[in-house]
């Protein structure tokens, strides 16, 4: 759609446009009269959450984390339970009031608190609160009383009252309370709108409140569980490992054990270094024993020593006897063979004991002095030696043979003792982990607690504020709104309308749609503006009609030329477009022959009168003009009676192959006409003469401009063209005034010097006024 006919499209509706939206304004003044004032105020809470202060000193900030700590703060905010608070203690407030106080509730509200309280409830509230009390503890009474009376059933005052419309108390009331964050940053502002400026205030500072505790509640319960669960949990621990040590303890002063491993080290030590000395005591003993039993040997002989000596002295006082037996017999003796023989024995005797003694001194030398060369008497003392040597090496292994025993039942009682210790102390091992794990998780608890706390705080940076002035109305933008909203609509439905026309509307799109050439289009003749000739532009239409007509006969010498004007529905103009096109050729000095069906009346039935509502809205005047020219000439006898013939549509109107078979002979040259138009019915309704069709020299087809072309349509043409091929064109009927200046330019009618400038304008033609 181009710039000027869109400008074209507003004009023609411009009084709808105008006059539509100018009523809903009335309407939207009317309605508004007597607007409700309302108050506003509003709160900012400093939430800290984004970049508050926090314990946790390695503590990140956490874009995502910020965010859903807004969401949980703005939907706690919002919640039911919150509203219900809130509306209990804003009722409590204003029941507690003995008289009306403008910073609280205005005089009206407070009567109609007054007409909707029930006496039973005054009543139970003076019992249920004590009147000695200050003013917080009795409001505190009031609350809680009405929090248990709204919680008892659904069917007490203050549950319907929360539950239903009340302007002030409902639910539906409270949660006008909007909540929103202030950009990215740590605020939270609260507004709130309402008819009275004291509970709009109170509505806001109580809500206030109320979020504050809710949060911190919310924020510290679930920290403070966590660290009541390490507290019990570390007191368990506590009692846990001093159980265990406790055991330990117990079973060192059974075992008499100080320090396990360093006693066991020790009494290790000890048995190996005892056995080591048993061993070397044990080997020392066998070395002193053999020394001593040789030694004990070499010391065996002193009895014989002492027998060898006594042998000797024996034999030495034998031999003196001897000796002095003989000194005597030899002194005594005489010659006497037995007296020689006396002494030759004595002297025998005596030596044979000097052989005796002389062996026995080398037996007793050999005595006395060892193998090895030692004196005898030199081993005596080696013998003694080794002998104590050896009765003290005995007493020492003795002794140290009782200490292995005694360490050897040390050792076997540390054994076991030190496996039942491992175990005690992996015990403790275990418990002390455990304690100590608890406890630092006790310890991140108080610190997430902590900080909790700190981030729970919300601050009021601005308090709500007393509005003394009600909001300004906004009657003028509802208004103005409304009528902007409605001419939008209005217009949006007329290029709606527009846009999805899709009727034939033109000659180019019914070109398009009928997929044929056009011989002209003619417009709907209404009653016309005194500005506009509808007569020059019907005329100059018809000149293109019949330019396009003869062009379409120049090469045909025939005679005569057979015109078959049709349309697949009845009421498309055919007659009016046949009678006035026979006119122009009748004008034109030719001879013409107009065959009609009977079954089409040749008056035109009158559409009904012109309503008010057409000039109301600025429309076309919807009349059709039968002065005009071109409808009178269907009854102004513009033909004579030998021109215009009919023939009746009977059951073998199908059937008919010529001109002949409708009563029309044209073998008689002096009677045939030069052009015979012949109007057939409207084909889907009647059967057509398919042989007749074939030897028309031009099929024209009338269709109207306001009608949609369907398959059915199509379908039929299809036929028809199938059997004239080239031949068909067609006329479109009824186009719209706008659509005639595609084809003759602008319309013949007077225009003011600015319209022109304007018309120009949007049609990006600013120099068409320049003459070469």
């Amino acid at each position: 759609m181009k710039p000027l006919d869109f400008i074209k499209l507003i004009l023609k509706h411009k009084v709808i446009l105008i006059i539509v939206p100018l009523l809903f304004g009335v309407l939207a003044l009317v309605l508004t009269a007597n607007p409700k004032r309302n108050y506003y105020s509003e709160t900012v809470l400093y939430t800290g959450i984004a970049s508050g202060s926090s314990i946790e000193m390695d503590k990140s900030f956490n874009y995502l984390a910020a965010n859903n700590a807004f969401d949980n703060l703005i939907n706690i905010l919002k919640s039911r339970d919150t509203q219900e608070e809130v509306a209990v203690r804003l009722l409590s407030q204003h029941i507690l009031l003995d008289q009306p106080n403008h910073k609280f509730i205005s005089e009206n509200a407070f009567e109609e608190l007054q007409d909707i309280l029930p006496e039973n409830l005054k009543l139970d509230l003076a019992k249920a609160v004590d009147l000695n009390q200050d003013a917080a503890s009795q409001y505190e009474a009031t609350v809680a009383y009405l929090i248990e009376l709204m919680n008892s059933d659904n069917s007490n005052f203050v549950y319907s009252l929360l539950s239903y419309d009340h302007p002030h108390y409902s639910l539906e009331a409270i949660s006008k309370v909007k909540v929103e964050r202030i950009s990215s940053s740590d605020l939270v502002k609260l507004t709130y709108e309402i008819d009275d400026p004291g509970i709009c205030q109170q509505t806001l500072k109580i809500y206030t409140e109320v979020c504050k505790q809710k949060y911190k509640d919310l924020k510290e319960s679930g920290s403070d569980t966590v660290v009541k669960y390490f507290e019990a949990q570390l007191s368990e621990s506590e009692k846990k490992l001093k159980a265990i040590e406790q055991k330990l303890l117990k079973f060192n002063q059974e075992n008499n054990i100080i320090n396990y491993y360093e006693q066991s080290k020790a009494v290790a030590i000890v048995k190996e270094d005892m056995g080591v000395a048993y061993k070397k005591g044990m080997a020392q003993l066998a070395g002193s024993e053999a020394s001593a039993q040789r030694l004990q040997k070499k010391l065996a002989i002193q009895e014989a020593i002492q027998q060898k000596n006594n042998a000797i002295v024996n034999s030495k006082k034998e031999l003196g006897d001897l000796n002095y037996k003989i000194g005597m017999y030899s002194a005594k003796a005489g010659d006497d063979e037995a007296s020689k023989q006396k002494l030759e024995t004595l002297n025998k005797q005596a030596k044979v004991l000097q052989e005796k003694i002389k062996s026995n001194v080398d037996e007793l030398y050999t005595f006395q002095n060892s193998t090895d060369g030692v004196p005898i008497k030199k081993v005596l003392p080696d013998w003694v030696d080794k002998e104590v040597e050896t009765e003290d090496l005995k007493a020492k292994l003795s002794v140290m043979n009782a200490q292995s025993q005694a360490i050897d039942e040390q050792f076997a009682a540390y054994a076991p003792a030190g496996a039942n210790l491992k175990r005690i102390e992996r015990e403790i091992n275990v418990a002390e982990q455990e304690y100590l794990e608890i406890l630092h998780g006790l310890n991140l608890a108080k610190l997430k607690f902590q900080d909790a706390q700190l981030s729970s705080n919300l601050t009021a940076v601005d308090p709500p504020f007393y509005p003394l002035k009600p909001i300004p109305s906004k009657r003028k933008i509802i208004v103005i709104a409304l009528v902007l909203v409605t001419g939008i609509i209005i217009l949006a439905a007329i290029l709606f309308m527009e846009f999805f026309d899709d009727t034939l509307k033109n000659q180019k799109n019914a070109e398009q749609k009928l997929n044929l050439p056009a011989l002209g289009m003619l417009p709907k003749l209404f009653v016309a503006k005194p500005h506009l000739d509808m007569v020059k532009i019907q005329e100059r239409l018809m000149d293109f009609i019949m330019q396009n007509f003869y062009q379409t006969f120049k090469d045909k010498t025939k005679s005569p030329k057979i015109i078959t004007v049709f349309s697949t529905r009845k009421y498309e103009g055919k007659s009016v477009i046949t009678t006035n096109i026979a006119k122009r050729i009748k004008a034109s000095g030719h001879s013409v022959k107009v065959i009609n069906h009977s079954n089409e009346k040749l008056s035109i039935a009158k559409p009904p009168k012109y309503t008010w509502l057409y000039k109301f809205f600025g429309y076309q005047n919807p009349t059709i003009d039968y002065k005009h020219p071109f409808l009178t000439a269907v009854t102004d006898n513009s033909l004579e009676a030998e021109e215009y013939q009919t023939y009746s549509v009977g059951a073998d109107y199908r059937d008919i192959k010529s001109v002949n078979d409708l009563g029309i002979d044209i073998n008689e040259s002096e009677n045939t006409p030069d052009y015979i138009l012949i109007e057939l019915p409207s084909m889907l309704e009647c059967n057509y003469p398919a042989e007749l069709l074939t030897k028309s020299d031009l099929a024209l087809m009338v269709c109207r401009s306001n009608r949609l072309w369907s398959n059915a349509d199509n379908t039929m043409l299809d036929q028809v063209k199938s059997l004239l091929g080239g031949k068909v064109k067609f006329i479109i009927n009824g186009v719209d005034l706008k659509e005639v200046e595609n084809v003759i330019g602008e319309l013949p009618k007077e225009r003011s010097a600015t319209r022109v400038r304007l018309k120009n304008m949007f049609r990006f033609q600013f120099y068409t006024s320049n003459h070469i």
